[in-house]
């Protein structure tokens, strides 16, 4: 005699495939992103290498590298780190071939740093380097009376306070570009300056230096009592003992 077996209705097997979606999507995630980072690592790593010396990516290299990224990129849409890379890529074909390029070129590749840079901050909107990147790249093409590069610089300050390489980056490009910086990334350049005279005296004192920045930075300073300067106020008032 055949056994009656009753179905389950049909909520329990919505809930049932639902749930093993959501058990088996985060592994199905983990896979992917292991598997697009075992392919881009070795060649970000060597861009990254590359973007801090002075030997010449070929353009084989170039195109391997970007091909690999792509990859990942198109395994993971939408991971910052790999659009990051990819901006890099273009930075560096800028820096290295400048000279080589047309208009043209030049203008497509700093595009296309400039949009990959935005893409990354897009997806992670609080980590400094990208907005330091972006900065320096309005920098490269000196734009430096666009908001943008203003508004690039003051957030690697804001979201990278303490880190070194971020406060030099922004002491550096802030110094040489006082004139066109808007109120706001100026305001964030002296506090930079102040955290950099705390945590790294000689290499910000070189860097404002260098760019005859000192008395812009020591006027703004007078002129707002209430910022807490001890450092900035403290070298100010050496230097202007010394006058």
């Amino acid at each position: 005699m055949p056994v009656n077996r009753q179905l389950p209705p049909l909520h329990f097997l919505v809930i049932a495939a639902a749930a093993s979606l959501i058990l088996i999507w985060p592994a199905w995630k983990a896979a992917l992103n292991g598997l697009s980072d075992l392919n881009a690592r070795p060649a970000i790593d060597y861009l990254e290498a590359k973007s801090f010396v002075e030997f010449k990516v070929s353009a084989a290299e170039w195109h391997a590298i970007e091909d690999t990224v792509v990859k990942a990129d198109r395994l993971m849409p939408g991971n910052p780190q790999y659009l990051e890379a990819l901006a890099l890529l273009h930075q560096l074909e800028l820096s290295q071939l400048n000279n080589e390029l047309s208009n043209e070129e030049i203008n497509r590749h700093a595009q296309a740093a400039e949009a990959y840079f935005n893409q990354a901050i897009e997806n992670r909107p609080t980590w400094p380097y990208y907005w330091g990147n972006l900065a320096l790249e309005h920098f490269l093409r000196e734009n430096f009376a666009a908001d943008e590069f203003s508004f690039a610089l003051a957030n690697a300050a804001r979201f990278g306070p303490w880190q070194n390489d971020t406060q030099r980056l922004v002491i550096d490009l802030g110094s040489q570009t006082w004139d066109f910086l808007t109120p706001a990334a100026r305001l964030e350049l002296i506090l930079a300056v102040e955290r950099g005279l705390h945590r790294q005296h000689e290499n910000t004192i070189q860097l404002v230096s260098n760019s005859a920045a000192w008395r812009q930075i020591c006027a703004a300073s007078d002129a707002s009592p209430d910022l807490p300067l001890p450092h900035v106020r403290a070298l100010c008032a050496e230097a202007s003992d010394d006058e």
